[in-house]
């Protein structure tokens, strides 16, 4: 018996890894949410700013959009368009009802953070940085359809790492961040959308 969410819920990711990760845990708490783009693929910033758009024209109750930093600080052009975006929506008239989530360098440093006993202040310049200290906890992990239509990652997660602790130390990373952003360690906002859900 799934649980009875009032508000709807539009997540919409870049890449393949948030649309896996979202869908295995909307499957696994039998969430109503939807995940956009229906079939997942590597967007670009104006492709995500029109899904953002189309599910305000929906009347979705709240619209979340994942952004992994490292391919917006690759792309200062793109970057720019992302920070007027998020001032965009921030402001009174959509009253809170897009929320732009945040993780540097990756997703994968979220999936991470289930399985380090404390929160710990990192530098990854990129996946391929942050790779090798994932697979200590996620053996044979990989970037691919084939690896993430295998292993449902949210169960995984859950039963190998520890999301409470994920959402704690992504919290106080957060926090953390904030105090010196100019130094620009690894961080993650998704136990934003952790709380949301829990909240609907």
């Amino acid at each position: 018996m799934g649980r009875i969410v009032t508000k709807s819920i539009a997540i919409i990711g870049e890449g393949e890894t948030e649309w896996f990760y979202f869908d295995s845990l909307r499957v696994a708490l039998r969430y109503p949410f939807k995940v956009a783009p229906a079939f997942p693929q590597h967007s670009d910033i104006r492709h995500i700013l029109k899904l953002v758009e189309s599910s305000l024209n929906e009347q979705y109750d709240f619209i979340v959009c994942l952004f992994d930093m490292d391919r917006l600080l690759q792309y200062p052009s793109e970057m720019k368009l992302y920070q007027r975006a998020k001032k965009k929506y921030s402001v009174k008239k959509y009253g809170g009802k897009v929320l732009f989530v945040e993780t540097n360098p990756c997703t994968e440093f979220w999936f991470l953070l289930h399985f380090l006993p404390h929160c710990v202040l990192r530098k990854y310049e990129s996946y391929d940085q942050l790779l090798p200290e994932l697979k200590k906890y996620m053996p044979g992990y990989e970037k691919t359809k084939r690896y993430f239509r295998r292993t449902n990652l949210y169960t995984y997660l859950i039963e190998n790492g520890d999301l409470e602790r994920a959402v704690s130390n992504s919290e106080r990373i957060c926090q953390l961040c904030k105090e010196s952003p100019e130094d620009l360690r690894a961080y993650s906002e998704i136990y934003k959308v952790i709380e949301l859900l829990k909240r609907c």
